[in-house]
C-alpha cells in the first residue's frame, strides 16, 4: 500500500509542475509563441540512488515530439544502460517556452565489457519544460515516472537547438 501511495503522490507532483504554468498564464497561448526546433542536449538526471550524466536529443514535429534519452553508470567493470524514448504533446507557454507530458518506454541493459544482458522494459510517463534562452541554446527539465514501480528519475540539461 505504501508503494502505491508513493506512485500516486509521485505522478501527482509531476503533474501539478506541468500544470503550473498553464495555470499562471494570463493571456491566450499563440502557438507562434512556443519553442520551435531540434535540440540536442547534456545534462544530469538523478533518483532516490544518485545522480549520473544524460544525453537527451529532441525532435520537433510541431505540435507534437519524439525525445530520447540515454543515461549509464559502471561500478566494478559493470556498466549499466538507460534508454528512454517517448512521445510528448507541446504546448506553448510563452515566446521559445513550452511545457510538455507524454509516454513511452525504457529500456536497461548491463554490460560488463565481454557481453551485455537485457534487464527488460517498461512504460514510462514523461512532464517537463524547456525553453530557448538564445537562439541556439536550450534549457530544459523534466520528470520520468516509471510505471513499472521503478521510481521518477528527475532531469535538467542544456542543448544545442537547430
Amino acid at each position: 500500500m505504501r508503494h502505491f501511495l508513493n506512485s500516486v503522490v509521485t505522478i501527482s507532483a509531476v503533474c501539478a509542475i506541468a500544470s503550473v504554468p498553464i495555470l499562471v498564464k494570463t493571456s491566450p497561448a499563440n502557438a507562434e509563441e512556443g519553442m520551435r526546433g531540434s535540440y540536442v542536449g547534456i545534462g544530469v538526471n538523478a533518483d532516490g540512488s544518485g545522480a549520473a550524466a544524460a544525453v537527451t536529443g529532441r525532435i520537433d514535429l510541431n505540435p507534437v515530439s519524439i525525445r530520447t534519452t540515454v543515461t549509464g553508470a559502471c561500478d566494478s567493470g559493470l556498466c549499466a544502460t538507460l534508454v528512454i524514448p517517448t512521445v510528448t504533446y507541446d504546448l506553448s507557454i510563452g515566446k521559445n517556452a513550452n511545457i510538455y507530458a507524454g509516454i513511452g518506454g525504457s529500456a536497461v541493459s548491463i554490460s560488463d565489457g565481454n557481453s551485455s544482458v537485457s534487464l527488460g522494459t517498461g512504460a514510462v510517463v514523461q512532464a517537463g519544460a524547456e525553453g530557448a534562452i538564445s537562439q541556439n541554446v536550450v534549457l530544459y527539465g523534466d520528470g520520468t515516472y516509471f510505471t513499472n514501480g521503478g521510481g521518477t528519475l528527475w532531469k535538467l540539461g542544456v542543448g544545442y537547438k537547430f
